[in-house]
């Protein structure tokens, strides 16, 4: 209990200090009466983005602005959020397109939400609904996807004055980001020839990778008496992300080795770590977070809590420094004991 708590709490605390950290990125808020203020916001989710806006100037203390206090927010040559009334509630809704027919976004608890704003017709939720169904047919139970298609019939009201538009609208299968923004160009582009549609998003690449050559020393427990309490560790790792979806959220993996002396001749272990990672992206030293387990060969399973920090040398090129721990598992991810300590230093390039 002692371990479980210990690391429980370590745990709470790295979260609780990440939460904390600040993204200020220039950019501007809109005034009610027009007026623009240029400054820097913090860039958080889509769920708190949605519901306030934390601007400073330059040598001032940040201020909190929610959806009532001004028109909306941009962050420069990215994100666009505007103040709309859903449901009687002010929010954020991230502009995404603008043309004759505007799209926006918002996500909150209960997901990703979408809607359709046109002069003469208003601002609507674009309905979409996935549900598993259960049907009996000849003495057989199934049970399936079912996806609405109601989203198609509000589409094709929006985008009626688009000729023979009807089969564009009804291959989309699901309303979402990319698809939605799509579709308003190929519109745009139908019923306004010589005006095109305005896209408020910073274009990033789908997928981006690091690569991340490490080494350092694996401390163990007297309790793994097969293994020196020291060993140096040293492979490669690959940092996988997709900045359009999540610009702090890693998959790492990668494989590492060590060579060790058991009390027979020596024995080689190859160690493949499957994680989610947590980075800061501003500034020169960033704070990271990851959690995960490795596998080992010959056959072993840990679960790894690991934290630390990139160093920003050049451009693409980082220095890291993390720290990780390595538990037997109980049950799935509760700890039981410590199987190994581990330091390592890398130096990685983002492609």
């Amino acid at each position: 209990m002692k371990l479980n708590g210990l690391l429980i709490f370590g745990f709470l605390l790295i979260l609780d200090a990440i939460h904390a950290q600040t993204d200020f990125r220039p950019g501007f808020i809109i005034k009610h009466n027009g007026d623009t203020l240029k400054g820097e916001i913090d860039y958080r989710g889509d769920i708190l983005m949605g519901k306030i806006c934390t601007f400073k100037t330059s040598g001032n203390e940040s201020r909190e602005y929610y959806p009532a206090d001004i028109i909306g927010y941009r962050f420069t040559d990215s994100k666009y959020y505007i103040s709309k009334n859903i449901d009687g509630n002010h929010v954020f809704l991230e502009f995404l397109i603008d043309g004759k027919v505007k799209i926006y976004y918002h996500r909150d608890q209960e997901g990703d939400r979408y809607y359709i704003d046109k002069e003469g017709i208003g601002l609507n939720e674009i309905p979409y609904e996935e549900k598993i169904k259960y049907t009996e047919e000849r003495a057989q139970s199934n049970y399936y996807l079912s996806k609405s298609i109601y989203h198609i019939g509000l589409l094709n009201i929006y985008m009626q004055d688009a000729p023979n538009f009807q089969s564009r609208i009804a291959a989309v299968e699901k309303p979402d980001r990319a698809s939605l923004i799509k579709l308003t160009k190929d519109y745009q582009a139908i019923v306004c020839k010589n005006e095109a549609c305005i896209v408020y998003e910073k274009k990033l690449p789908a997928v981006k990778l690091g690569l991340e050559i490490v080494g350092g020393i694996a401390n163990y427990p007297e309790s793994v008496n097969s293994l020196n309490r020291h060993n140096f560790e040293t492979g490669i790792l690959v940092h996988i992300w997709m900045p359009s979806a999540n610009e702090k959220l890693f998959f790492k993996s990668g494989i590492l080795f060590s060579s060790i002396n058991p009390d027979a001749g020596k024995e080689s272990v190859y160690k493949i770590p499957i994680s989610i990672e947590y980075v800061y992206p501003k500034g020169i030293v960033q704070p990271k977070l990851a959690y995960g387990i490795n596998l080992y060969s010959p056959f072993f399973q840990s679960v790894s809590l690991s934290t630390g920090i990139n160093i920003k040398l050049y451009k693409s090129v980082y220095l890291g420094i993390t720290y990780e721990i390595e538990f037997i598992p109980t049950f799935f991810f509760v700890p039981k004991e410590i199987f190994s300590q581990t330091i390592l230093t890398g130096l990685m390039i983002k492609l």
